[in-house]
């Protein structure tokens, strides 16, 4: 069998035809494939514009709107401060922004929020409120605040206020902000204040419990009509304290006691009103 014939270039070796042949298969194979990967981006480009031109159209705008954990917080300003309420609705793909979110969390009561989309058209709106620990006890007496000492609502306006402890050496605010102290109280006072009336009993504060910072004694209490002045010292140890003065409060009462000092609960000591001024 006669060899194939050699093609020879000028300047070159002859190539063999079956070699060119491969060649050619393999640029032709390359071009297929560059083809196919140059299609399959077309494709995937004009599916992601169809998407977000779909979420940007009318057609996904927000329809319904669910409001859960709002105890306190009113649906409306909910909805008002998540820019919620206009119209056109908000568009689904927009609901929820840092900016949303945080304007709900500058509610009063709102200790944070999320945002959950359900699509089509609907969003969750979940909300985790404050706790109430004290009331504000200054002239007029109307905050409520948590245990940082932010504003949640006006007593007149919270059922069952009257069942918190009333912390004194304090100014009122507004909702939604701080209170400060009021001097010789100082804020790390205040905060001691504050974390000392989020541990009173619920049974205990029921029975009017008025908390106060005296720089000579520290943490004092009074509880109810009795004139009895509760010497707490300070926060340490402060659910044993409230314990055993619940129990004195139940069993034995204030009535006959000008001083309770519980700066040690394991051992607490009772002044008699009659020893007043003795010893």
């Amino acid at each position: 069998m006669a060899p194939a014939p050699r093609h020879r270039y000028a300047g070159g070796p002859s190539v063999d035809p079956r070699f060119r042949r491969r060649w050619a298969e393999a640029r032709r194979a390359e071009g297929r494939r560059r083809l196919h990967v140059l299609l399959t981006l077309v494709v995937i480009i004009a599916i992601l514009g169809g998407i977000l031109g779909l979420l940007h159209s009318p057609v996904m705008r927000v329809r319904t709107v669910l409001v859960q954990g709002n105890v306190h917080t009113p649906r409306a300003s909910v909805l008002a401060a998540a820019d919620l309420t206009g119209r056109p609705a908000t568009l689904m793909i927009d609901a929820g922004s840092r900016s949303e979110r945080l304007a709900v969390e500058a509610l009063p009561w709102v200790a944070n929020v999320s945002f959950t989309r359900h699509w089509p058209w609907t969003i969750v709106i979940i909300l985790k409120e404050r706790t109430p620990v004290a009331v504000v006890g200054v002239t007029g007496g109307t905050d409520v605040v948590d245990r940082n000492g932010r504003v949640l609502a006006l007593t007149k306006a919270l059922e069952g206020s009257s069942a918190l402890p009333v912390v004194g050496g304090a100014q009122p605010a507004p909702p939604g902000a701080r209170i400060l102290p009021v001097p010789p109280v100082t804020g790390a006072q205040l905060d001691e204040l504050l974390a000392t009336a989020a541990a009173v009993p619920p049974h205990l504060a029921r029975r009017h419990v008025r908390l106060a910072y005296s720089n000579g004694l520290g943490l004092v209490a009074h509880v109810g009509a009795a004139k009895a002045l509760i010497l707490l010292g300070d926060a340490s140890s402060i659910a044993t304290k409230f314990a055993v003065l619940e129990e004195l409060v139940t069993t034995v009462g204030l009535n006959g006691y000008s001083e309770v000092d519980l700066t040690v609960p394991q051992r607490p000591a009772l002044t008699p009103v009659s020893n007043l001024g003795n010893g």
